[in-house]
């Protein structure tokens, strides 16, 4: 049983993020695993991405199997963009054999999106995730997504991912829902920096849907660095960053630290909200994660 599924709903969980290597030189990957080999008594798992922003990076199947290696849980990030079923079940075999358990299941941005440097490249989407969320619930009862046997069943501790800024929220609501059903048993949030969109988004979703699903969602957070980073986050969809947030950036005498300060008073609010915890994104900034993880 992997570390995350034996703490969720027992503690406050907090999660990292690490990025692939662009190539196979491994020395500032290794650099940041080794930082984060210090920080693993406070985190459950460390994200490893899967392309994202369709931006080339070592497979997360690799990357994740480092982290395995070097002691760090990996909680493996796996899009369906780039592979169809067959190949999609080939990676989870493979990471499953080599004991990763935490999956996040993705849909994928296209590769023609703006931050993409392959938007040549052919998208698959032969599954979405919710049907992939179903394939490793499948897997975890010993069968395929055709229902022939595997030799053994996988132990998959399944994921997905809520956007709770969009608008309007209803889609993202009834997409929830489905991934619940198909087999979801936790969610990592899109980068949130106003706390009342997670907390409008998950009310409507209790009015709308009639149950509570707080105990399965941490909290993305984002520590902001600087007020250019924040105006370039105000242009992607479903984030929102109000003025007052944006002026604490803008007239800081040392935007990093209110970033941090602002990423705690959130971290704070999502206890409030009994969440389950937070998924910290520091795009490389671990002393960030650092700074963060000091009161846990």
């Amino acid at each position: 049983m992997s570390k995350l599924s034996q703490n969720f709903g027992k503690k406050f969980i907090v999660t990292g993020e690490i990025a692939p290597p662009r190539g196979p030189d491994l020395s500032e990957f290794n650099k940041e695993l080794n930082e984060f080999k210090h920080l693993m008594a406070k985190l459950e798992g460390v994200n490893v991405v899967d392309i994202p922003g369709c931006k080339l990076l070592m497979s997360s199947l690799s990357a994740s199997i480092i982290l395995q290696q070097n002691g760090i849980e990996p909680i493996y990030q796996l899009v369906c963009r780039d592979r169809n079923m067959l190949a999609l079940e080939a990676d989870l075999i493979g990471a499953s054999a080599f004991g990763i358990e935490n999956v996040l299941a993705l849909t994928g941005d296209h590769p023609r999106c703006k931050s993409s440097d392959h938007p040549m490249a052919k998208p698959v989407f032969d599954l979405d995730s919710a049907t992939l969320i179903k394939t490793m619930r499948l897997m975890n009862e010993g069968k395929d997504i055709t229902g022939r046997p595997l030799n053994k069943p996988t132990n998959f501790f399944i994921g997905a991912a809520i956007a709770p800024g969009a608008t309007p929220p209803e889609p993202e609501i009834y997409k929830t829902k489905r991934k619940i059903d198909t087999g979801a048993e936790f969610f990592q949030t899109q980068a949130v920096f106003e706390i009342s969109v997670i907390e409008n988004f998950l009310n409507e979703y209790e009015k709308i849907i009639g149950e509570n699903i707080r105990n399965k969602i941490l909290l993305g957070i984002v520590p902001l660095y600087s007020y250019g980073m924040m105006k370039f986050l105000r242009t992607m969809p479903g984030i929102v960053i109000s003025d007052e947030t944006g002026n604490r950036i803008k007239n800081a005498k040392d935007p990093v630290e209110e970033g941090v300060n602002i990423a705690s008073e959130l971290i704070d609010r999502s206890k409030d909200l009994n969440l389950a915890g937070v998924h910290i994104m520091t795009a490389g900034k671990i002393e960030a994660l650092v700074k963060l993880l000091e009161n846990f």
